[in-house]
């Protein structure tokens, strides 16, 4: 609602706000994209362009209320629907540059260096699939050392606490061995991979509350800023080439997969809103006989599933 809310305000009521509903048409539309795709198309960046993960965002608000013009009866039909934008794709189509495991393994040595802490936020991350604003509200009683399993049920966003993106709680898995050069993917079964419970046991900051953050100064989890700069910190100490950290969840689904993982698993873990969506990006990860279908969930599988949370069909 705040990415809607600020495109309107900054972008779409400027261009569009003097014009009468009718004459918001497809070409004139066209134009507010090519305009906002040039240099100086963007707000926040003088001279810059609007990026296209943006610029979609913006365009679902546009035609939001060009739809509901439509039904007002204002205009006859919705222009957006025949403006051709083929040329943004999704972002997290785009977006998707996972780490290998080398690079996966330089960054936990490096974190380790700066602080253990850190290694076990990586690590953890990784291992299980979540979203950074999920790894950010983790509190200590959604843990379950002994299982090696989190409750996933809340996230940190913009400086406050909301329900994870699907609005979905699951319990994942934090032991998946995707830093490991092995063709395995359960979880635990690989001793690095394991050692993501010693480090949580392990953590300097650690409070009685059990509604204390994870990672944090108990009552307050770590900033985006703090993430972001420790995230810094250690791709440059380990020499690996800068990518977002939201990278290392295209990094657990695409080396789950690439590993014959059933995709209806990788899902559940993951907190992905549906099968198809994985099938979209990460198909290309996944091997060729197994690429075109849904991968069967097998009965040592399911248990698995079983005991870390339920399978979404």
């Amino acid at each position: 609602m705040d990415n809607y809310r600020s495109f309107t305000e900054r972008h779409l009521i400027p261009y569009f706000g003097e014009l009468p509903i009718t004459a918001i048409t497809v070409d004139r539309i066209e134009d507010f994209i090519e305009a906002k795709r040039a240099p100086g198309g963007s707000i926040r960046f003088k001279g810059k362009a609007l990026s296209d993960a943006s610029l979609r965002t913006g365009l679902l608000a546009l035609g939001l209320i060009l739809h509901r013009a439509v039904r007002m009866k204002l205009i006859a039909g919705n222009p957006m629907r025949e403006v051709e934008w083929r040329g943004l794709p999704r972002r997290d189509e785009q977006s998707v540059d996972p780490f290998t495991t080398a690079e996966l393994r330089a960054m936990l040595s490096a974190a380790s260096s700066i602080g253990p802490d850190v290694a076990t936020m990586l690590r953890l991350w990784a291992q299980s699939g979540m979203r950074a604003g999920e790894v950010l509200g983790l509190q200590r009683h959604d843990l379950d050392l002994d299982k090696g399993s989190a409750l996933v049920r809340r996230t940190w966003s913009r400086h406050r606490l909301g329900p994870t993106k699907t609005g979905l709680v699951r319990t994942v898995s934090v032991l998946h061995p995707v830093a490991e050069d092995t063709p395995e993917w359960r979880p635990g079964t690989t001793t690095e991979a394991r050692s993501v419970l010693n480090g949580l046991r392990g953590l300097k900051v650690q409070s009685l509350d059990p509604e204390a953050f994870v990672f944090g100064r108990g009552s307050a989890p770590l900033s985006s800023m703090e993430l972001h700069r420790k995230w810094r910190r250690v791709l440059a100490a380990g020499r690996v080439r800068y990518r977002s950290p939201e990278q290392l969840r295209h990094t657990f689904a695409s080396t789950m997969l690439s590993r014959n993982a059933p995709l209806l698993y990788v899902q559940q873990q993951g907190g992905w809103r549906s099968a198809g969506v994985l099938l979209r990006v990460y198909a290309r990860w996944m091997p060729q006989d197994l690429a075109p279908s849904v991968t069967p969930v097998a009965p040592e599988v399911r248990r698995v599933v079983e005991a870390t949370g339920n399978l979404e069909r």
